[in-house]
């Protein structure tokens, strides 16, 4: 099985690309600058779309085939099923995470990965499930945001039995209501259970979404709410300048965009049309965590 599995992911070598990312100044809701210590507008949009990880992990792709023959160790042979997973062969990937849970059972990293092969693989219940197995194992998985992901599998279980779903729901659990600048929403519970902090709110939508959109194009109802409530969230504590970028990757996505996310980004607008305010002392609820 293993030396099947290198032979097929040998086949399957693309070049090389390079990635790199910039800094930022951001500006909150009132107009004050603050340092966010992450990127900012167009850079977080290319961040997103750019296929910056699948680039990385095919850069690596003999080094790792290379490896899995040489040592077949679980990390060895775990960085397979990851590569197996970007090239697209799912169902080899998800025979691969079986094989390793076979020979080194109760990995954390074997569940998480195998959820992802098998929701990519069209098999969201199952993959739900392992998810689940996943967090169990380890509550600090992903940088602690494997609960988003499991709302999402759920969403995507409702979303089947019911088209409407995500017209009244919101994946990410959070209610921002229909106020220009809401006030930021009650937490929804993380993977241990209890609500998250809002910088983890913030890291969960980033780490999630930068995964998701690695594999899943326009348009995708499941990537467009969250990408909606994300934009919100920046709205209220974060960078309106990513606030205004991610609504629009949302509309891109397939949100519609309706009078309420056009009065948003109008007054977004209109605070970055003005002078900065003086200094870095805006106010950034989000910050403290990202990715």
């Amino acid at each position: 099985m293993i030396a099947r599995t290198l032979l097929l992911a040998a086949l399957l070598l693309p070049a090389a690309a390079a990635q790199a990312c910039i800094n930022y100044i951001g500006t909150d809701h009132q107009g004050h600058a603050f340092s966010p210590d992450w990127i900012v507008g167009e850079e977080l949009s290319e961040h997103l779309t750019e296929q910056v990880r699948r680039r990385w992990q095919m850069e690596r792709a003999r080094e790792v085939i290379a490896e899995a023959r040489a040592t077949p160790s679980f990390e060895h042979l775990n960085n397979l099923g990851v590569l197996l997973i970007y090239q697209g062969q799912y169902p080899i990937a998800i025979r691969q995470f079986l094989a390793i849970e076979r020979s080194s059972p109760g990995r954390y990293q074997t569940a998480a990965n195998l959820g992802t092969a098998l929701e990519l693989a069209g098999h969201d219940q199952v993959a739900l499930r392992w998810i689940r197995i996943g967090m169990r194992r380890n509550n600090d998985a992903h940088l602690g945001s494997e609960w988003l992901h499991a709302r999402i599998l759920e969403s995507k279980i409702a979303l089947a039995q019911d088209p409407n779903y995500l017209a009244k729901h919101s994946i990410a659990g959070v209610n921002f209501g229909d106020a220009l600048v809401p006030p930021m929403p009650a937490m929804p519970a993380g993977n241990d259970g209890k609500p998250v902090t809002q910088a983890v709110l913030q890291s969960s939508m980033s780490y999630q979404l930068f995964e998701r959109t690695q594999f899943v194009k326009p348009t995708d109802p499941i990537v467009a709410n969250v990408l909606r409530d994300w934009a919100t969230l920046h709205l209220v504590g974060g960078s309106i300048e990513n606030a205004n970028m991610l609504y629009e990757l949302a509309v891109t996505y397939g949100a519609p965009h309706d009078k309420l996310m056009k009065r948003r980004q109008a007054h977004i607008r209109a605070i970055l049309a003005k002078p900065r305010k003086d200094g870095e002392d805006g106010s950034c609820a989000i910050c403290g965590s990202h990715f």
